[in-house]
């Protein structure tokens, strides 16, 4: 064995005397506590009752409110009762247009009487149907070009 490979023994082997030691003393407390509850119980001695655990705070859950902002047209309440926020998105470009940015529209909606589980939601929802629409709109467009050429080639 070379020196460095002894000493490197030797450094693991105080490392794992160490720790024994350190297991020895933790073991030996651990019987002293044993030996103390024992003693306890033969007298009849009650140990000190532990405190009761502290209770959760509550926490107060604020009440759902509707936000309307009022940056969009007037709307009637009831305006878009019982109507579904696609058919209500659908109703209100058809009256106004398209110039109105869609959280505008989510609070029209709203002001009109959509219900929802929240605004959030709605707002998710109006974007996804204005993208199907302008989706349809441009493979409209791109079919109307498609026709025209096809015209005036003469076919």
């Amino acid at each position: 064995m070379d020196g460095t490979t002894r000493s490197s023994y030797q450094t693991a082997l105080k490392q794992a005397e160490a720790e024994l030691a350190s297991h020895e003393k933790r073991g030996e407390a651990l019987k002293q506590t044993v030996m103390a509850l024992r003693n306890l119980l033969a007298l009849g001695v009650e140990a000190p009752a532990a405190a009761p655990p502290a209770p959760k705070p509550v926490r107060k859950r604020r009440p759902r409110r509707k936000i309307i902002r009022g940056n969009h047209p007037p709307i009637p309440a009831g305006h878009f009762g019982g109507m579904g926020p696609t058919a209500a998105y659908r109703k209100f470009v058809a009256e106004f247009g398209m110039d109105h940015p869609v959280p505008s529209i989510r609070d029209a909606l709203l002001a009109g009487g959509v219900r929802t589980k929240s605004s959030t939601s709605l707002l998710t929802g109006l974007h996804s149907v204005r993208r199907r629409d302008e989706m349809k709109a441009k493979a409209a467009e791109s079919a109307k070009a498609e026709e025209a050429g096809a015209e005036e080639s003469g076919e």
